[in-house]
């Protein structure tokens, strides 16, 4: 596809993906990546407010106590070194203004030389461009790596958006799977009814209703075990109710071990 093709293609998913406003911004930083390298061909490199508690050392990515991203260490316990936090910086390596790489930086030192700096950018442009970038605008991995900087973002609920691009069939497979996995991670509380819907479609591949019931076993308990439990009784597919009656297995809920039984006594209907 041309460079202008790739522009109108990313414009629309903008539109997509966001409100007027939000569309507004995302389109303008979009605008400012592909300007930025005047071949076509370069790294561009910004940077934007992470949600409190994000914090980005040398060995990676962490939120809070136990959540580690792109973690190099093998030993998650080991002391974490030149951690910073506030913000995250971020490189978009481009080929003819299409998106082939996207890489949080964690250490300055690794940074690429000549790159574009674009400066500090809103946190809601970047995850709505990121996340635009992610569902039409980049290679499948490039578009799968875009989705956790967007998810890190001090930009509120990106959830409708990852729900856009796991919804939408014209996606690769991988990236609608990631796309799962980060509602599952960060998805407000209103998300079960959605992801339900992509677990029991008639038509989708089941790959992706496994992926989605999977991000249903990542939520809280009081959301993620009733709607595991209604999809062991009730999904249509055999492998969907196998997947469901699998991750209800590794939950330590009291409700699921009275569940398992009534279905081994045949007490427990759908």
């Amino acid at each position: 596809m041309s460079p202008r093709g790739w522009a109108a293609v990313l414009a629309v998913t903008l539109a997509a993906l966001s409100g007027p406003g939000e569309g507004a911004s995302a389109q303008d930083l979009a605008a400012r990546v592909s300007d930025a390298v005047t071949s076509g061909t370069g790294t561009v490199r910004f940077h934007f407010d992470a949600k409190p508690g994000v914090e980005v050392c040398d060995q990676g990515i962490r939120m809070g106590e136990h959540r580690y991203f792109q973690w190099r260490s093998h030993g998650w316990e080991d002391d974490a070194t030149n951690c910073t936090s506030g913000f995250l910086e971020v490189e978009l390596t481009l080929t003819a203004r299409h998106v082939e790489g996207v890489e949080v930086v964690t250490r300055r030192s690794e940074r690429t030389a000549g790159a574009v700096d674009l400066g500090e950018v809103a946190a809601g442009a970047a995850a709505h461009y990121l996340l635009s970038v992610a569902r039409t605008g980049a290679s499948p991995g490039a578009a799968e790596r875009a989705m956790l900087p967007a998810v890190l973002a001090d930009a509120g609920e990106v959830w409708p958006d990852l729900m856009v691009i796991a919804k939408d069939r014209s996606v690769g497979s991988g990236i609608r799977r990631s796309a799962l996995f980060w509602i599952g991670q960060a998805a407000g509380d209103v998300v079960a009814r959605d992801l339900r819907e992509v677990a029991t479609e008639a038509d989708e591949d089941q790959e992706i209703r496994d992926a989605a019931v999977f991000a249903l076993s990542q939520r809280p308990p009081d959301e993620g075990v009733p709607a595991l439990m209604e999809l062991a009784l009730n999904a249509r597919q055999a492998k969907t109710r196998k997947s469901a009656l699998f991750w209800l297995a590794q939950s330590q809920d009291p409700r699921v071990l009275p569940f398992f039984r009534e279905i081994l006594l045949g007490t427990r209907g759908g």
